[in-house]
């Protein structure tokens, strides 16, 4: 995608923030930057989040609001358990808080892209289910005086206690040695092709959904990562090892990684 295209998305979210947004006390470039920073990132979930609007509520001293957050569980029930992979979906800036948006959020909302298939020909797949209940949450990083400029990094860092930027954590790492060749994958989060599932999971968390379907006689099974608009991966498997890696951001399909053919020679 160009950056032309990138920036108009970063533009098109910002509009659709709140007022509030535009009264904080940070920099417009500063603003973009955190957006255009944090959106569509990934990190490892380190609690639970709750479904419904509210999500959970972190201080910038680091501390959760436990007693908000088991009310919202209680009532609402859990979204995401810990130790999966999510997805920065959107960023809000307010007065003196930061939301973030996970997975798509936790409100019910209609979207343009329900009706979109993506694929080849007639090999084509649904990006969202129509009228799907939201798997999503919300994390609402709370500062007690109006925010000044932050940058990606420092948020980051406020948002630690309860999701890990870092590479794959100790929780997920496979029981046994990683061949040399899917290290580098594993280390960006990344599936590659020859990777088995306990080697996905740990690189990239759980899949938001699984597809299973026959091809060719062949039963394939699809992980699917990420919410659109944001970048979703199709993580293609025959039994237990991974045929094809393929991303699709804002509906543009990128380079797809598949298996080698087979060499024919006896």
């Amino acid at each position: 995608m160009s950056q032309r295209r990138n920036l108009t998305i970063v533009l098109l979210v910002a509009m659709a923030l709140p007022a509030a947004t535009l009264r904080a006390g940070i920099k417009p470039e500063t603003r973009m930057a955190i957006i255009r920073g944090l959106t569509a990132e990934y990190a490892n979930l380190r609690v639970p989040l709750p479904r419904g609007k509210k999500g959970l509520v972190l201080s910038s001293d680091g501390k959760v609001d436990e007693q908000s957050l088991r009310k919202e569980i209680t009532q609402n029930g859990t979204a995401i358990a810990p130790n999966n992979l999510v997805q920065l979906t959107a960023i809000g800036i307010e007065n003196k808080s930061i939301v973030v948006e996970i997975n798509g959020g936790g409100k019910s909302k209609s979207k343009w892209y329900q009706h979109i298939e993506v694929g080849m020909g007639n090999s084509t797949r649904p990006i969202s289910q129509e009228n799907e209940n939201p798997t999503g949450s919300f994390i609402t990083l709370v500062f007690p005086k109006n925010l000044e400029d932050l940058s990606v990094e420092e948020i980051k860092n406020y948002l630690n206690p309860v999701l890990n930027f870092n590479p794959v954590n100790s929780i997920q790492a496979p029981s046994r040695p990683v061949p040399p060749e899917f290290a580098e994958a594993m280390k960006e989060k990344k599936a590659a092709v020859g990777m088995d599932r306990e080697m996905v999971v740990a690189a990239m968390g759980q899949p938001q959904r699984k597809v299973r379907e026959e091809k060719d006689g062949v039963e394939q099974e699809d992980w699917i990562y990420g919410t659109p608009p944001m970048k979703v991966t199709f993580v293609t498997f025959e039994g237990e090892e991974v045929i094809a890696v393929q991303d699709y951001t804002g509906g543009i399909r990128g380079e797809m990684e598949t298996a080698p053919p087979a060499d024919p020679r006896p």
